[in-house]
């Protein structure tokens, strides 16, 4: 690994659940990191690979009939992340659709869970969609 992915990397991992407000100021002072180390020059290419990592992150959606409570919205991150140990929980978004009869389905890469009632009955009577 290069010494531009190493830096994106080590601050990628720095910023990891810092609220957006704090962010810039944490890219400015690692901006000064750089200066004082005589590697800013580095700087423009792990800018890009910074944003091109945040842009591409991938989103795990969970939705269900109804809105899960703190309790229940816990128990499906601690699942997904035994499954997916990278994916960090403000990358788990919770959606409500009030079509669904019940359960959860679970979206995440190129992975989908279907544990809802629906999803079920078309097993039983072998629809596939």
């Amino acid at each position: 690994m290069d010494k531009t992915a190493l830096y994106s990397k080590a601050f990628l991992e720095s910023i990891q659940g810092l609220p957006e407000k704090k962010v810039l100021p944490a890219l400015l002072r690692f901006k000064e990191v750089l200066k004082n180390r005589e590697e800013s020059h580095l700087y423009p290419r792990i800018l890009r690979n910074i944003i091109a990592s945040i842009e591409y992150r991938e989103i795990a959606t969970i939705t269900s009939a109804r809105e899960l409570d703190k309790k229940l919205q816990n128990s499906v991150i601690k699942m997904i992340r035994k499954n997916f140990p990278d994916l960090s929980k403000e990358y788990i978004r919770f959606n409500v659709d009030e079509k669904m009869l019940g359960g959860i389905s679970i979206s995440y890469r190129d992975q989908m869970f279907d544990g809802t009632i629906q999803g079920a009955l078309q097993k039983l009577i072998g629809i596939h969609k």
